[in-house]
């Protein structure tokens, strides 16, 4: 039973791996994690971020990560430090406690997946992670440029 769990950890891995798009939002399913833990997570994939750059991911206000990172910070799980090269541009850092606080909450988040996809059963598990790949691949690959307002409502319709 445990390598079966094992398994889907990888599975789920690989999962969340495929869902890391590029594009100016973050596009990924860590969209049910707490904000907080989000950012989190997204500075540990970085090492080092802005806040504009957190807001861009989050599609929230930059006074809302403002207020975010002013917890994160109180808590000791942030540092924001001055850009030598601009001094108009602050960097965040997750501190030691803030990586340990993430990667546990990372590992909750890959149990979680990986409980879903025992649900799912052995094969259904690999086709939904071989597809959802897929899927990313041709997004990658082939992301569709709708500039028209009109177009992009007619999609939503369909």
């Amino acid at each position: 039973m445990v390598n079966k769990i094992m398994d889907y950890r990888q599975l789920a891995k690989e999962h969340l791996a495929n869902m890391q798009l590029p594009g100016k939002r973050w596009q990924t399913d860590f969209s049910r994690i707490p904000s907080n833990d989000f950012i989190l997570l997204y500075i540990e994939l970085r090492q080092e971020v802005l806040p504009k750059d957190i807001s861009n991911a989050m599609s929230v206000s930059t006074a809302r990560i403002a207020v975010a990172l002013n917890e994160l910070a109180e808590k000791g799980l942030i540092t924001r430090e001055i850009d030598d090269n601009d001094r108009r541009r602050i960097i965040v850092k997750l501190t030691p406690k803030g990586r340990e606080f993430s990667a546990e909450q990372k590992q909750k988040f890959i149990d979680d997946i990986a409980c879903f996809l025992i649900k799912l059963g052995e094969h259904d598990a690999k086709e939904f992670v071989r597809i959802m790949g897929r899927i990313a691949e041709i997004v990658r690959r082939d992301k569709p440029q709708v500039k028209n307002k009109q177009i992009r409502n007619d999609y939503k319709n369909i």
